[in-house]
C-alpha cells in the first residue's frame, strides 16, 4: 500500500504495536501467526512462505529491505554483524534510516489496525526502530522469543550450513541488543517450546506482561486457531545436541544467557537476571573486539551464504525518505 497523508494520520491512532523479536529460526514465525490469529495484522507485503518455513514468515519484504539497507551501511549483514554499530552511522544515513522506516511502517500497515512487525533483524536496530515508532505514535508491545542456542545452530547449519560458532555469536548479539533495547517497555520474554506446549496459556501471560489487548482471549479461541502451530517443524531440541568441547567461551555464555531469559520468562522483569545477562554481556563485547570478529571473519570467508542477494527498500520508500529529510520537517534525533 502506497504512502501517504493521510494514511498517516490514520495510522497514529493505532497506538500500539507488537514487535517480535529473536534471534533467526527461534519460532519467531510460530509466534507471530498465533498474534496474527488473535487480531494482530500483518504487513501487506509479506515474505512468502518457504520450504524452509512453511507457515509464513509474516514479515514485510520492504521491511526487511530498510533493515539490510541500515546493516549495509556499516558493511554488515544479518549473519555477519559482530561489528555493527548503529550509532557508527553519520547523521545522513541514520535520518534516511529513521525516515525509510517511518515511511515502510505506514505504507505496510492500513488504518487502525495493531501492527504485527516482524524480522530478526531488528534485535540489532531497536536504537533506531523504538524512536521511529514513538515518532508514528505508535506504543511498542514487545514478545522476545527464545529458543535454546544450540537448537538454533542446529537449525541454522542445515539451512545456511553456518558454523556452529558463527551461530553461537550471532544469537548472543541478537537476543542481548535485544533484551537490553526493550527494558522499560511492556515485553514478555517466551520461548518457542511453551508455546508449542500450551499457546493459550503462553499467549494469555503475554497479553498481561505486555499490555496487550487482543482481540479475542486466548482461551475462547478453539484448538484449529493455531492450526499453523506444527510441532513436528521443529526438526532440533537440545538435549539431542552436541557440539563438543567449545575452545571459545561462547557455549559457555549461551547456555548463561539461555537460563536468565528463562528464567524471566517466568518471574518477568527480575532485576537479578537482568544483572546476569549485563555481565555477560560486557565479556562478550569484549571478546567480539578483541578475537571475536576476527574468528567469524575467518569462518564466513568464502562462505555461500555471501552470494545471497540482500533485500532492497522499495525505490518509492527511498524517494519518500529522501523528499521529507529535504523538505527539513524531519530532524534525526
Amino acid at each position: 500500500m502506497p504512502y501517504n497523508d493521510c494514511d498517516r494520520e490514520v495510522i497514529l491512532r493505532a497506538e500500539k504495536a507488537i514487535l517480535v523479536l529473536g534471534m533467526h529460526r527461534s519460532g519467531t514465525s510460530a509466534v507471530a501467526g498465533v498474534a496474527n490469529t488473535l487480531g494482530a495484522t500483518p504487513p501487506a507485503h509479506p515474505l512468502p512462505a518457504a520450504e524452509d518455513n512453511p507457515s509464513g514468515y509474516w514479515e514485510s519484504i520492504g521491511l526487511i529491505g530498510v533493515n539490510d539497507w541500515i546493516l549495509s551501511q556499516r558493511g554488515a549483514a544479518w549473519y555477519d554483524c559482530l561489528s555493527f554499530e548503529s550509532d557508527a552511522l553519520n547523521q545522513r544515513q541514520r535520518g534516511t534510516a529513521l525516515a525509510l522506516i517511518m515511511v515502510g511502517v505506514m505504507s505496510e500497515f492500513r488504518a487502525g489496525v495493531l501492527p504485527l512487525i516482524k524480522d530478526p533483524r531488528l534485535c540489532l536496530l531497536l536504537d533506531l526502530w523504538l524512536p521511529a515508532l514513538q515518532a508514528l505514535g505508535l506504543s511498542p508491545a514487545v514478545l522476545l522469543v527464545l529458543r535454546h542456542p544450540h537448537e538454533v545452530a542446529a537449525s541454522l547449519a542445515v539451512r545456511d550450513d553456518l558454523p556452529a560458532a558463527v551461530s553461537l555469536a550471532l544469537w548472543l548479539h541478537h537476543m542481548l541488543d535485544a533484551e537490553l533495547a526493550t527494558r522499560g517497555y511492556p515485553r514478555h520474554v517466551l520461548s518457542y517450546g511453551a508455546l508449542l506446549q500450551d499457546w493459550r496459556r503462553t499467549m494469555a501471560i503475554a497479553r498481561e506482561r505486555a499490555t496487550i489487548a487482543w482481540h479475542a482471549h486466548p482461551n475462547t479461541l478453539p484448538d484449529h486457531a493455531a492450526r499453523h502451530l506444527n510441532p513436528s517443524l521443529r526438526h532440533h531440541h537440545a538435549g539431542w545436541l552436541s557440539f563438543g568441547t567449545d575452545a571459545t567461551p561462547l557455549s559457555r555464555w549461551c547456555e548463561e544467557v539461555h537460563s536468565a531469559l528463562q528464567d524471566m520468562e517466568y518471574d518477568g522483569s527480575i532485576t537479578q537476571h537482568m544483572e546476569r545477562l549485563d555481565r555477560v554481556r560486557a565479556r562478550f563485547a569484549d571478546w567480539c573486539r578483541t578475537e571475536g570478529r576476527e574468528v567469524a571473519g575467518d569462518l564466513l570467508r568464502g562462505h555461500s551464504i555471501r552470494n545471497v542477494p540482500m533485500f532492497m527498500p522499495p525505490a518509492e520508500w527511498h524517494r519518500t525518505a529522501d523528499n521529507v529529510l529535504a523538505s527539513g520537517a524531519f530532524r534525526a534525533g
